[in-house]
């Protein structure tokens, strides 16, 4: 056998075109992103559906939205354990023959709830879609709520209250939400034994009855969408015609003075550290000057607070700040675990870090890096026709400007140094703290 020899040619051409790779390569900046327009289609009862197509799949993903988050009912906790026992039986079929229908179609159903809504959430494979929705029908119409079932799920949840009340980050979350909307607000509250006890099944029957057996919903479907599936959906949710409408709009408390709680744990060798305010939510003119500034800040790994107090000083291995918009109001956390004994060190670093903010411009090569993670960011959760459609629904329940996302990128490009100074400013003022540890 001869031995191998590369072509000179070949080779000389190979090194020539190689990568010079501390070189970085040409960077085209992207400054606007453009989604698909969410379309809508009415069904026979009035109700709309609203879809986004992708024809080169073969799957879809249905969502039925219902104004039944932990915010109705007359007991705190209803809006939970009906999420969990939906899937417990209806008059037609027992829990695991309705769990297997789905599943021997290559379906599956996911139910959770939020503060303002209670979703079921099917996914399915596009060719069986039809044999889906008669048990779909079946599980939202005429679901039953076993008290056996009831037992179960609320020693689950008592369980798992016992467990993470242990943990000083539970804790910590818990008294920061309570002081920041009172204890008696939805928004205040954490679900523990208390609630969970007192929750009876009538009030689930009640709870279920009146916002989902009896109510308008919000359908959204993506993925494969064509006049077949939307058709099919006609046939089956328009049977129903007396829908009644959630009129119930929700009350945000009066903004609270701010708190300093403090929890000491002799056994616990870490300290939960929660900073933060109620602020503003995505519909706020200064949002976008926000969220670049919480991005800097402690938005991503390589934002201040990491470089600063995970980096240089070794406190913890993470912290972070965020912005949780909601539709109806809005809050700043800082969120941390840090030994115990750095917990003060850490309180007083991160203050430096806002006043340093404050007082100094911040420089363009980094406020153009977090733009250029913020766009990567931005890019990323717009890949697929789920994530968009997801984008569109955040446009549709907060009531925000239907081009939101399209002006996202352009909006964040157009933050200044100037921009970051005023948001620590005006924001980063008075701001509770909680530590549990």
């Amino acid at each position: 056998m001869k031995p191998y020899h590369y072509d000179k040619a070949f080779f000389l051409i190979y090194i020539y075109t190689m990568i010079d790779r501390k070189v970085a390569p040409n960077f085209n900046s992207l400054v606007e992103i453009s989604l698909p327009p969410l379309n809508s289609f009415n069904l026979q009862n009035g109700q709309t559906v609203y879809y986004i197509s992708n024809d080169n799949l073969e799957v879809f993903r249905l969502e039925i939205v219902f104004r039944a988050g932990s915010y109705f009912g007359n007991k705190y906790g209803s809006s939970y354990f009906t999420s969990k026992m939906l899937l417990g039986g209806t008059t037609q079929k027992a829990s695991a023959e309705l769990i297997e229908s789905f599943d021997k179609f290559g379906g599956f159903l996911e139910i959770s709830q939020n503060f303002e809504r209670l979703q079921v959430v099917l996914h399915g494979l596009n060719r069986y879609f039809e044999n889906y929705l008669p048990d779909l029908i079946d599980l939202i119409y005429n679901s039953i709520f076993p008290k056996e079932e009831l037992d179960i799920q609320k020693n689950i949840s008592n369980q798992s209250f016992l467990v993470n009340n242990e943990k000083a980050a539970f804790e910590a979350s818990s008294i920061f939400k309570k002081n920041l909307y009172g204890e008696h607000h939805f928004l205040g509250k954490t679900l523990n034994s208390n609630e969970i006890d007192v929750i009876e099944n009538a009030d689930i029957i009640d709870f279920y009855t009146k916002q989902i057996a009896h109510s308008e919903f919000d359908i959204f479907i993506s993925g494969k969408v064509s006049d077949q599936e939307l058709t099919i959906l006609d046939s089956y949710f328009s049977q129903n015609k007396n829908l009644q409408k959630v009129s119930k709009s929700i009350v945000l408390p009066e903004i609270m003075p701010s708190f300093n709680v403090s929890v000491n744990k002799l056994e616990s060798l870490q300290t939960s550290i929660r900073m933060g305010k109620r602020l503003i939510n995505r519909k706020h003119p200064d949002f976008y000057k926000f969220i670049v500034f919480n991005t800097l800040f402690g938005g991503y790994f390589g934002s201040r607070l990491m470089a600063n107090i995970r980096e240089e000083k070794g406190y913890t291995y993470g912290i972070s700040s965020s912005l949780v918009p909601i539709a109806s109001d809005g809050y700043f956390v800082i969120g941390s675990d840090v030994k115990k004994e750095f917990a003060q060190n850490t309180i007083d670093e991160i203050l430096k870090e806002i006043e340093i903010l404050k007082t100094q411009k911040v420089e363009e090569e980094e406020l153009s890096l977090v733009k250029s993670y913020m766009t990567g960011s931005i890019l990323g959760s717009t890949n697929t026709v789920f994530d968009i459609i997801d984008k569109h629904k955040s446009v549709y329940y907060e009531q925000l400007n239907p081009n939101f996302y399209n002006e996202l990128l352009p909006n964040i490009m157009a933050i200044s140094a100037n921009d970051i100074q005023y948001v620590a400013n005006t924001y980063m003022n008075d701001l509770s703290i909680v530590c549990v540890g």
